[in-house]
């Protein structure tokens, strides 16, 4: 028996179903990702520049504080946000230590977690916190430049294929079709 007109949309609404709720469950979760790693990539990429802006503030007899408070002033972006968060959190009445906990775990960058990790140790310590912000802006920039040198070592090999596959073939064929066509006019006799 051949399925009629009307049982074709309930042979569709199945699968269809089926791929609807797999692309409700998946594409938020892919969008947010996308998203988090995009804000992570921004503050990672901002951190060294508000590292010095806050060094300076500091050595200039500016308070930890006030120094963020600058940063936040002049970086906008997310890094910004979560250190005008860090703030608001320190002007509620959580300590020092408390805010930059939060803060840590709020952004999960590794960067910005090793700099509160120092920031907590120099604070706890007595250390000099203009000494520990320069040291640090200097260790991320160091940590940029070998990420960025250890994808550029990586690009040959990514372009390996498309090269291979892409590239080549159609060189092939405009330098070797002339001499294929010439090659087989040759042998068949014309």
């Amino acid at each position: 028996m051949t399925p009629s007109v009307v049982d074709a949309p309930a042979f569709w609404a199945v699968p269809g179903v089926v791929l609807g709720v797999l692309f409700g469950f998946v594409c938020p979760d892919l969008f947010l990702s996308l998203r988090a790693d995009k804000r992570q990539g921004d503050i990672r990429k901002t951190l060294p520049e508000a590292l010095d802006l806050m060094a300076i503030s500091v050595q200039a007899g500016v308070g930890l504080e006030q120094a963020v408070a600058i940063v936040t002033e002049r970086l906008p972006g997310p890094l910004g946000e979560e250190l005008s968060r860090f703030l608001h959190e320190v002007r509620l009445g959580f300590s020092r230590r408390e805010a930059l906990l939060s803060l840590r775990e709020r952004t999960s960058c590794p960067e910005l977690a090793t700099f509160i990790l120092s920031l907590l140790q120099a604070d706890a310590l007595g250390i000099a916190i203009g000494d520990v912000l320069r040291t640090q802006a200097a260790e991320i920039r160091a940590k940029r430049r070998q990420i960025a040198r250890e994808r550029a070592a990586k690009a040959p090999v990514r372009l390996l294929f498309p090269l291979i596959f892409g590239i080549l073939p159609s060189l092939f064929v405009v330098i070797l079709g002339p001499a294929g066509i010439q090659i087989v006019k040759a042998f068949s006799g014309r």
